[in-house]
């Protein structure tokens, strides 16, 4: 194979984080933002006035928009870039000094594009339906169609432009820097494992050691580090929730917009796709449970628990473990087998240094894709020591990135898609590797070891996903009482798993509210549904492959590239006439799951 980089080459951005081209680019960001706001400021009069408008004032203000339009990508692309490049130094080592004191300007610049832009989102989302028709109509703007029709659907959630502008203001030391904080808190953070003091990324890892002590002492160790901060951590759940229900509550004038509603128009769906989702998991939640039993059968042991959650099969154990290389190939050869095209792409990503995999001290927790906004260039990160959850992590991270890849040629506003179908490529991607292992297995313990991972994955999204939600919801119920302590965080967890594992655990992990990233992430709430909405839709895909033959890998492309310009449910009844907010279709994906299981449980016997 050839020469493949385990660390990220952005030099073509910037050369570091001291680089001097940082300000510079700062310095225009600061200008173009200032004539950004010069191109909007004419859409406060008709905000102010709300008359309606003339078809005679159609063409002058079509040009303006158009103008502004053209201005903001072009500023948000040269921020994205940057942004980007920051965080990825960060990612790699969370205390390089001038990184984070950049992090807090590129907010502060990124809600200035926002309260410049302000009067035009306005605008647009009040105008009547004819200027929308005629705006949608123009070849630069058509790309906002599908974008501002979604947008348009909480018209009645607005402020007057002076509290947008304060909303978006206040949020950058506000609501953002406690995310802020929480992300510093996981990349300094150090615990005690085997002797030596490590970081939280690495003692993550050990989570999947064979060494059932080492596996234990992992966990103790991960939750006695956030337990010396749980007040902390809990101050930052509570900031962050506290933030987004006064948010809510200010906006409600004209209606109040439950959380999992907000939640489901962001993430595309329907609140009752979401229902019949959730239902049909829960009913089936022993296939998880399953899946858990029979995993401690085969490490002979009679009761899991969480540091359990994560450990290889045994033979896993044997010999040394995958090569970074190596993991490239096995990944490259699954996709290649799908199409060709996909196999090139792993082995690009990795001859080019957009894959930063090597462990570092002070590394972040967790895994990612990103990218830059121009040229267009996606960028993966995570911890990889080895593992077969390593390469199947890796998997996962080259299907969103994949999924880029394919929209990388369409304008800005169609390629952003929503967290659920976000996740529906890259599990998909994790699909294809397992699938492909199995196919490769010639004894007992191969076959074991790939349906090992079957069974980590259902028991992973039938439980554990739930069990955030369920969490999450107990979260902001209670934080509309007022502040929620940390023991009484610790109790809902523990209260969230046993709904979910029920007896299959030992014990729960009354901590993960302050382990887990998602919690504590800013931007938006709820960010653990759309993973187990991506792995059931995505094995629902995946099992239309044979009914399709040939055609199947076109049907996966423009249906990726469909994410940005559709709803969940548009999509599937345009790609694969099925609907989404039945209860049937998730339980067909369900039964996928029972099969993957049943397969296990054979395996161990």
């Amino acid at each position: 194979m050839a020469n493949l980089q385990q660390t990220w080459d952005n030099s073509y951005f910037y050369t570091g984080s001291d680089d001097p081209q940082i300000v510079a680019t700062v310095d225009r960001l600061k200008a173009e933002i200032k004539t950004l706001a010069d191109l909007c400021a004419p859409f406060v009069k008709p905000i102010e006035t709300a008359e309606p408008l003339a078809k005679s004032q159609f063409e002058g203000l079509l040009a303006q928009v158009r103008a502004a339009h053209q201005q903001r990508t072009d500023t948000a692309k040269l921020l994205g870039n940057l942004r980007t490049f920051i965080a990825s130094i960060l990612s790699v080592n969370s205390r390089d000094a001038k990184a984070s004191e950049w992090k807090p300007t590129l907010q502060q610049l990124g809600a200035e594009i926002s309260q410049a832009t302000k009067a035009l989102d306005i605008f647009l989302l009040r105008v009547n339906d004819d200027f929308m028709a005629a705006l949608v109509a123009d070849p630069v703007l058509e790309e906002l169609k599908f974008s501002l029709w979604h947008q348009r659907q909480l018209n009645d959630q607005l402020l007057g432009l002076a509290e947008e502008k304060l909303i978006t203001g206040l949020s950058v030391n506000g609501l953002q820097g406690w995310g802020n904080l929480y992300t510093e808190l996981s990349g300094t953070l150090q615990c005690t494992v085997d002797g030596s003091s490590v970081g939280l990324a690495k003692a993550a890892n050990l989570l999947s050691s064979p060494d059932r002590a080492i596996r234990s002492e992992s966990w103790h160790g991960i939750n006695g580090a956030w337990e010396s901060r749980a007040e902390t951590v809990a101050a930052v759940l509570n900031a962050i929730n506290g933030w987004r229900l006064e948010e809510t509550r200010q906006r409600s004038h004209h209606r109040s917009l439950h959380y999992l509603d907000k939640s489901c128009h962001q993430s595309r769906i329907d609140r009752a796709t979401l229902n019949a989702m959730m239902t049909a998991t829960y009913q089936r939640r022993r296939l998880g449970q399953r899946a858990l039993t029979a995993m401690g059968k085969v490490l002979e042991i009679s009761t899991m628990e969480p540091w359990d959650l994560f450990a290889p099969p045994p033979a896993a154990g044997q010999g040394e473990g995958v090569s970074f290389d190596q993991a490239i190939d096995v990944v490259a050869n699954a996709f290649g087998q799908f199409t060709p095209a996909m196999g090139d792409f792993v082995v690009m990503m990795a001859e080019k240094g957009w894959i930063d995999a090597q462990p570092t001290p002070h590394r972040a927790t967790g895994a990612y894709c990103t990218s830059f906004a121009e040229p267009k260039q996606p960028r993966i990160f995570l911890t990889f020591e080895g593992s077969m959850n390593n390469v199947l992590t890796l998997a996962h991270e080259l299907g969103h990135a994949w999924h880029n890849w394919v929209m990388a040629d369409l304008p800005r506003y169609k390629t952003y898609y929503p967290m659920t179908l976000a996740e529906t490529a890259s599990i998909f991607g994790e699909t294809l590797v397992r699938d492909a292992l199995f196919e490769q297995a010639s004894t007992p313990e191969q076959k074991l070891k790939i349906a090992w991972e079957e069974g980590a994955a259902a028991m992973t999204f039938l439980l554990n996903i739930p069990a955030r939600f369920t969490f999450e919801q107990k979260l902001v119920e209670a934080r509309k009482q007022g502040f929620v302590l940390a023991d009484t965080l610790k109790t809902m967890m523990g209260d969230s798993w046993q709904h979910w594992y029920e007896d299959s655990l030992g014990s729960y992990d009354e901590m993960f509210w302050a382990s887990k990233l998602h919690f504590s992430i800013s931007g938006l709430g709820f960010y653990n549904y759309p993973y187990l909405f991506g792995y059931l839709f995505s094995l629902g895909i995946y099992a239309q492959k044979d009914h399709y033959g040939d055609g199947f890998k076109d049907l996966y492309t423009n249906l990726l590239r469909d994410t940005g310009t559709m709803t969940a449910e548009d999509l599937v009844q345009h790609h694969l006439q099925q609907d989404i907010r039945q209860a049937e279709f998730w339980q067909a994906s369900l039964d996928i799951v029972d099969r993957a299981v049943s397969r296990l449980e054979t395996l161990v016997g």
